[in-house]
């Protein structure tokens, strides 16, 4: 938590009350609790004031990513909260030099709370005692994306694919997304993709959160650099039973740990495999070079006990989808997704004909594109775009620092058939049908049979 001065902080009850007006005076009804707070199909928008109004551009300017300040947030018509704001990572738009840049935020909805047991207390906020709360729609933090690397209307609908995949009844799991307008001390910041933040309170509004010290969650942001997020390494740097057993390629460099001869079984028991390879499949699909299959970096992944418990099996989540459709080419590999190279997750997992998990692979992207409820089809996905583009065409058309993302639900409504295509054409032919019973005949072979009335 960053130290905030207490001459900055003092300046928030002078704020509050015209904040509560503001906000009162709203017409956009009461945003959802999650996860209907990611809705796709619905478009709210944001509001952040900070407490000091020079606090603006000294967080829009940080490169350093690690500023934070303190500021109002509401949303619709609720009653303004204490939060901290700071910028992401994320390069700017159009530029670093543009006065009106478009910039990432992270948003810390419980930065001046402390939640020890069911007792709640503001801290670090002197003579506060309004507006300090624990979580907003059952979420701590907001994490705003600017759709940087290609625009925010190929990122969301990347997101958008992965949620399919999720409602597809596969097990997999995966964050949520949506759109939203931000505004900031009233200046209309643009459309963002607001993209659920994996952290404690995504697993327990997941019911995948074990309380006593047995759930580990891990950032993985580039290759072999394990990142604790929660659990008992943030303390005491004990690894998960998991991570110790997968000491071997892909999980870790060559030569640290001999890939075990019984390979496929180890994953098995302690991998869900399903979720893991669900996540390469919508990959497939929406390209991104950054990727679990394409670099082995941007995801998360959660562990859990001894690892062996069925349910207690890692769980990959996808993360960073900003360079999502980076290639628009459809006929790319969809078992080498890397721009030419080749990651050791795909190598080992399902590169060659006889790979361990090639055959489950294509079995889910079949199921994806073509089982008995496809989620992945080509006319129901323009029909999407439409929807998109007709939500998002006046804010996107407000904001000058779109990137044209409006026209890329056009592009990709074209791009999908074209894929999708490509992906069936690639999966093994289907084996012919058996005969039925009654056409199956046994001809004289060796020419010594004798036929009688």
């Amino acid at each position: 938590m960053n130290i905030i001065s207490s001459a900055k902080l003092s300046m928030i009850g002078l704020s509050l009350a015209g904040l509560c007006a503001a906000a009162q005076a709203q017409t956009v009804p009461t945003v959802p609790d999650w996860p209907d707070l990611y809705d796709p199909f619905v478009l709210y928008s944001l509001h952040v004031e900070t407490v000091d109004p020079l606090d603006f551009n000294v967080i829009r300017n940080d490169t350093t990513y690690d500023i934070e300040v303190p500021a109002w947030f509401w949303a619709g018509d609720e009653e303004p909260i204490l939060v901290s704001i700071r910028r992401k990572s994320a390069s700017a738009l159009p530029n670093e030099l543009d006065s009106n840049k478009k910039v990432s935020y992270k948003i810390d909805i419980n930065e001046y709370h402390d939640d020890p047991g069911d007792v709640d207390i503001c801290v670090d906020v002197p003579g506060i005692t309004q507006g300090c709360v624990s979580k907003w729609k059952n979420i701590k933090k907001l994490s705003l994306e600017n759709g940087d690397d290609q625009d925010v209307a190929q990122e969301g609908v990347a997101w958008y694919l992965h949620r399919l995949a999720f409602e597809s009844g596969l097990d997999y799991e995966t964050g949520l997304a949506s759109w939203v307008k931000l505004y900031i001390n009233g200046q209309y910041q643009g459309v963002y993709v607001n993209v659920e933040q994996p952290d404690k309170q995504f697993l327990k509004n997941r019911g995948i959160w074990e309380p006593v010290g047995d759930t580990w969650l891990t950032k993985m942001s580039d290759q072999y650099d394990p990142e604790p997020k929660a659990g008992p390494e943030d303390e005491s740097g004990v690894p998960s039973p998991t991570s110790e057993a997968l000491c071997f390629a892909p999980f870790l460099d060559q030569g640290k740990c001999a890939m075990p001869s019984d390979f496929k079984d180890q994953l098995d028991a302690r991998i869900n495999m399903q979720g893991m390879l669900t996540f390469g499949a919508v990959t497939a699909l929406h390209y991104s070079p950054d990727d679990l299959f394409a670099k082995g970096k941007n995801f998360y992944y959660v562990d859990q006990g001894d690892g062996l418990s069925p349910l207690w099996k890692r769980q990959y989540l996808q993360w960073d989808l900003d360079s999502a459709f980076g290639s628009l080419d459809p006929t790319r590999s969809m078992y080498r997704t890397g721009r030419g190279k080749h990651n050791q997750y795909e190598k080992a997992l399902v590169d060659g004909e006889d790979d361990p998990y090639r055959e489950e692979y294509n079995s889910i992207i079949e199921r994806l594109i073509d089982g008995e409820f496809p989620v992945f089809d080509a006319a129901q996905l323009a029909l999407d775009m439409q929807a998109f583009e007709s939500l998002l065409s006046s804010a996107l058309a407000a904001d000058p620092n779109s990137k044209g993302a409006a026209g890329s639900f056009a592009t990709m409504a074209e791009y999908f058939p074209l894929r999708i295509a490509s992906m069936k054409a690639q999966l093994p032919e289907a084996p012919p049908e058996p005969p039925a019973a009654g056409d199956i005949h046994v001809g004289d072979l060796d020419g010594f049979a004798t036929t009688t009335g």
